[in-house]
Protein backbone atom coordinates (compact mmCIF):
# COMPACT_ATOMS: atom_id res chain seq x y z
CA UNK A 1 0.00 0.00 0.00
CA UNK A 2 1.22 3.29 -1.08
CA UNK A 3 1.82 5.61 1.53
CA UNK A 4 3.02 9.29 2.50
CA UNK A 5 6.58 9.76 3.23
CA UNK A 6 10.05 11.64 2.90
CA UNK A 7 12.95 10.36 1.08
CA UNK A 8 16.29 11.67 2.21
CA UNK A 9 18.98 12.74 -0.40
CA UNK A 10 17.39 14.68 -2.91
CA UNK A 11 14.64 15.20 -0.35
CA UNK A 12 10.94 14.31 -1.59
CA UNK A 13 8.04 14.35 -0.49
CA UNK A 14 6.08 11.23 -1.51
CA UNK A 15 2.50 11.19 -1.62
CA UNK A 16 0.02 8.58 -3.54
CA UNK A 17 -1.37 10.09 -6.79
CA UNK A 18 -3.99 8.73 -8.89
CA UNK A 19 -1.99 5.37 -10.37
CA UNK A 20 1.10 5.89 -8.89
CA UNK A 21 3.01 8.26 -6.66
CA UNK A 22 3.85 12.32 -6.66
CA UNK A 23 7.44 13.87 -5.31
CA UNK A 24 7.53 17.21 -4.31
CA UNK A 25 11.74 18.51 -4.70
CA UNK A 26 13.44 19.92 -1.77
CA UNK A 27 14.38 22.43 -0.68
CA UNK A 28 11.96 25.03 -2.18
CA UNK A 29 13.29 27.07 -4.68
CA UNK A 30 13.54 30.95 -4.27
CA UNK A 31 13.45 33.49 -4.08
CA UNK A 32 12.75 34.96 -7.53
CA UNK A 33 9.94 35.39 -10.06
CA UNK A 34 7.58 33.26 -11.56
CA UNK A 35 9.69 32.52 -14.93
CA UNK A 36 13.05 32.12 -13.57
CA UNK A 37 11.27 29.47 -11.27
CA UNK A 38 10.08 28.11 -13.64
CA UNK A 39 13.45 27.89 -16.01
CA UNK A 40 14.97 26.46 -12.91
CA UNK A 41 12.89 23.73 -12.67
CA UNK A 42 12.47 22.93 -16.33
CA UNK A 43 16.45 22.84 -16.27
CA UNK A 44 16.38 20.34 -13.55
CA UNK A 45 14.01 18.60 -16.15
CA UNK A 46 11.38 18.63 -13.17
CA UNK A 47 7.59 18.56 -13.76
CA UNK A 48 6.19 22.08 -12.60
CA UNK A 49 3.95 22.94 -9.93
CA UNK A 50 0.64 23.14 -11.28
CA UNK A 51 -2.41 23.32 -9.13
CA UNK A 52 -4.04 19.56 -9.14
CA UNK A 53 0.31 18.87 -7.92
CA UNK A 54 0.20 21.98 -5.74
CA UNK A 55 -2.86 21.02 -3.69
CA UNK A 56 -1.83 17.07 -2.93
CA UNK A 57 2.04 18.32 -1.93
CA UNK A 58 0.89 20.95 0.60
CA UNK A 59 -1.30 18.82 1.94
CA UNK A 60 0.16 16.64 4.07
CA UNK A 61 2.66 19.74 5.61
CA UNK A 62 -0.17 20.91 7.56
CA UNK A 63 -2.35 17.68 7.96
CA UNK A 64 -0.57 14.76 8.01
CA UNK A 65 0.14 13.37 11.09
CA UNK A 66 4.03 12.16 10.41
CA UNK A 67 5.30 14.83 8.22
CA UNK A 68 4.08 18.24 9.18
CA UNK A 69 6.60 18.36 11.81
CA UNK A 70 9.08 17.35 9.74
CA UNK A 71 12.05 20.59 8.69
CA UNK A 72 11.06 19.96 4.75
CA UNK A 73 6.87 20.70 5.79
CA UNK A 74 8.05 23.48 8.39
CA UNK A 75 10.15 25.83 5.94
CA UNK A 76 7.21 25.04 3.35
CA UNK A 77 4.82 26.37 5.73
CA UNK A 78 7.43 29.09 6.48
CA UNK A 79 7.56 30.29 3.06
CA UNK A 80 3.42 30.74 3.01
CA UNK A 81 3.42 32.13 5.79
CA UNK A 82 5.86 34.46 5.21
CA UNK A 83 6.05 34.62 1.67
CA UNK A 84 4.12 32.65 -0.83
CA UNK A 85 4.25 29.78 -3.14
CA UNK A 86 3.80 30.02 -6.97
CA UNK A 87 1.37 28.01 -8.55
CA UNK A 88 2.00 27.73 -12.22
CA UNK A 89 -1.77 28.08 -13.78
CA UNK A 90 -2.53 30.95 -15.96
CA UNK A 91 -5.62 32.42 -15.16
CA UNK A 92 -7.64 34.46 -17.99
CA UNK A 93 -10.24 36.14 -16.60
CA UNK A 94 -13.47 37.07 -18.68
CA UNK A 95 -17.12 39.02 -18.17
CA UNK A 96 -18.33 35.41 -18.58
CA UNK A 97 -15.87 33.49 -16.12
CA UNK A 98 -12.24 32.49 -15.69
CA UNK A 99 -10.34 29.96 -17.83
CA UNK A 100 -7.77 28.14 -15.90
CA UNK A 101 -4.78 26.34 -18.32
CA UNK A 102 -2.16 24.43 -16.19
CA UNK A 103 0.88 26.28 -16.91
CA UNK A 104 3.68 23.14 -17.80
CA UNK A 105 6.36 25.40 -19.52
CA UNK A 106 6.15 28.11 -16.98
CA UNK A 107 4.84 30.66 -19.57
CA UNK A 108 2.89 33.19 -17.06
CA UNK A 109 1.36 36.57 -18.31
CA UNK A 110 4.58 36.31 -20.97
CA UNK A 111 2.46 35.05 -23.70
CA UNK A 112 -1.52 35.75 -23.98
CA UNK A 113 -4.31 33.61 -24.26
CA UNK A 114 -6.60 33.85 -26.97
CA UNK A 115 -10.31 33.31 -25.76
CA UNK A 116 -11.48 32.14 -28.99
CA UNK A 117 -8.62 29.20 -29.06
CA UNK A 118 -9.34 28.63 -25.38
CA UNK A 119 -13.32 27.82 -26.20
CA UNK A 120 -12.16 25.54 -29.00
CA UNK A 121 -10.14 23.39 -27.07
CA UNK A 122 -13.22 22.86 -24.29
CA UNK A 123 -14.92 21.57 -27.32
CA UNK A 124 -15.76 17.79 -26.06
CA UNK A 125 -15.01 18.40 -22.66
CA UNK A 126 -17.20 17.51 -19.70
CA UNK A 127 -18.38 18.93 -16.75
CA UNK A 128 -17.27 18.47 -12.76
CA UNK A 129 -19.68 20.09 -10.05
CA UNK A 130 -20.35 22.48 -12.95
CA UNK A 131 -16.84 23.22 -14.38
CA UNK A 132 -15.91 22.63 -17.66
CA UNK A 133 -12.92 20.10 -18.16
CA UNK A 134 -11.07 19.40 -21.55
CA UNK A 135 -10.19 15.89 -22.71
CA UNK A 136 -6.80 16.07 -20.93
CA UNK A 137 -8.61 18.48 -18.13
CA UNK A 138 -5.51 20.91 -18.41
CA UNK A 139 -8.16 23.77 -19.63
CA UNK A 140 -10.82 24.55 -17.11
CA UNK A 141 -13.95 27.24 -17.15
CA UNK A 142 -15.76 28.44 -14.14
CA UNK A 143 -18.42 30.42 -15.10
CA UNK A 144 -19.35 33.77 -13.12
CA UNK A 145 -21.85 32.88 -10.73
CA UNK A 146 -19.76 29.28 -9.87
CA UNK A 147 -17.17 31.33 -7.90
CA UNK A 148 -16.87 34.11 -5.44
CA UNK A 149 -14.06 36.22 -4.15
CA UNK A 150 -13.59 36.56 -0.29
CA UNK A 151 -14.21 34.70 2.70
CA UNK A 152 -14.91 31.26 2.84
CA UNK A 153 -15.54 28.36 5.03
CA UNK A 154 -13.96 25.24 4.68
CA UNK A 155 -16.75 23.54 2.67
CA UNK A 156 -17.58 26.38 0.70
CA UNK A 157 -13.55 26.54 -0.40
CA UNK A 158 -13.72 23.42 -1.62
CA UNK A 159 -17.39 23.59 -3.57
CA UNK A 160 -16.16 27.29 -4.97
CA UNK A 161 -15.99 27.32 -8.89
CA UNK A 162 -12.47 28.84 -9.18
CA UNK A 163 -10.56 26.70 -6.50
CA UNK A 164 -11.98 23.74 -8.71
CA UNK A 165 -10.73 25.06 -11.80
CA UNK A 166 -7.83 25.63 -10.25
CA UNK A 167 -6.88 22.59 -7.73
CA UNK A 168 -9.30 20.36 -9.45
CA UNK A 169 -12.57 18.37 -7.38
CA UNK A 170 -10.18 16.27 -5.53
CA UNK A 171 -7.41 19.02 -4.61
CA UNK A 172 -10.16 21.22 -4.03
CA UNK A 173 -11.32 19.15 -0.75
CA UNK A 174 -7.38 19.13 -0.25
CA UNK A 175 -7.26 22.86 0.44
CA UNK A 176 -10.63 22.98 1.84
CA UNK A 177 -8.85 20.59 4.76
CA UNK A 178 -5.79 22.88 4.99
CA UNK A 179 -7.77 25.75 5.12
CA UNK A 180 -9.07 24.18 8.60
CA UNK A 181 -6.33 24.45 10.16
CA UNK A 182 -5.48 28.29 10.74
CA UNK A 183 -7.25 30.04 13.24
CA UNK A 184 -9.09 32.20 10.76
CA UNK A 185 -11.37 31.56 7.35
CA UNK A 186 -9.86 30.93 3.81
CA UNK A 187 -10.39 33.82 1.21
CA UNK A 188 -10.16 33.75 -1.91
CA UNK A 189 -8.70 36.64 -5.05
CA UNK A 190 -9.04 37.27 -8.25
CA UNK A 191 -10.56 39.80 -11.00
CA UNK A 192 -14.08 40.59 -11.88
CA UNK A 193 -14.51 42.02 -15.27
CA UNK A 194 -17.28 43.60 -16.62
CA UNK A 195 -18.68 43.63 -20.15
CA UNK A 196 -16.79 46.73 -20.90
CA UNK A 197 -13.79 45.62 -19.96
CA UNK A 198 -10.95 43.76 -21.41
CA UNK A 199 -9.82 40.30 -20.28
CA UNK A 200 -6.90 39.95 -17.45
CA UNK A 201 -4.74 37.74 -17.68
CA UNK A 202 -2.84 36.13 -14.37
CA UNK A 203 -0.83 33.33 -12.49
CA UNK A 204 -1.75 32.16 -9.15
CA UNK A 205 -0.80 32.30 -5.53
CA UNK A 206 -0.67 30.73 -2.40
CA UNK A 207 -0.19 32.44 0.61
CA UNK A 208 -1.28 32.17 4.68
CA UNK A 209 -2.12 35.90 4.35
CA UNK A 210 1.01 38.02 5.53
CA UNK A 211 0.58 36.39 9.25
CA UNK A 212 -3.16 36.97 9.15
CA UNK A 213 -3.38 32.88 10.30
CA UNK A 214 -5.97 32.14 7.32
CA UNK A 215 -5.15 30.28 4.00
CA UNK A 216 -5.37 32.92 0.83
CA UNK A 217 -5.79 32.02 -2.84
CA UNK A 218 -5.01 34.28 -5.14
CA UNK A 219 -5.50 34.07 -8.52
CA UNK A 220 -4.74 37.37 -9.22
CA UNK A 221 -0.85 37.62 -9.58
CA UNK A 222 1.68 39.08 -12.17
CA UNK A 223 4.31 36.68 -11.59
CA UNK A 224 7.43 39.51 -12.20
CA UNK A 225 7.26 40.10 -7.82
CA UNK A 226 10.81 38.44 -6.94
CA UNK A 227 9.47 36.89 -3.15
CA UNK A 228 7.97 33.92 -4.66
CA UNK A 229 8.80 30.76 -4.26
CA UNK A 230 8.42 26.95 -5.88
CA UNK A 231 9.23 23.09 -5.71
CA UNK A 232 9.45 20.96 -8.57
CA UNK A 233 7.57 17.55 -9.13
CA UNK A 234 8.25 14.02 -9.88
CA UNK A 235 5.21 11.58 -11.05
CA UNK A 236 6.20 7.60 -10.88
CA UNK A 237 4.57 4.54 -10.34
CA UNK A 238 7.23 3.99 -7.26
CA UNK A 239 9.90 6.04 -5.86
Amino acid sequence: MKQTRLIKGETKLVMPYKNGELASIYPLLGPNDYQVLGAEIIRRKQLMPTGDYTAFLIHPAYCHQEIKNEPESIELKGKIKSNYLYVFNRNLWTPKGVYVLMDEKAVGISQPLDENKLEKMLKGGKEKNGIIFNKDERLRFAPKGSYRFGEHTSESLSKDGFVIASYNVDGAKKLGEVSGIFQNSPMTFGLKISESQKVQQRVSVLSSYWNVLRLGLYGDGVGVDWSGFAFGVRRAKKF
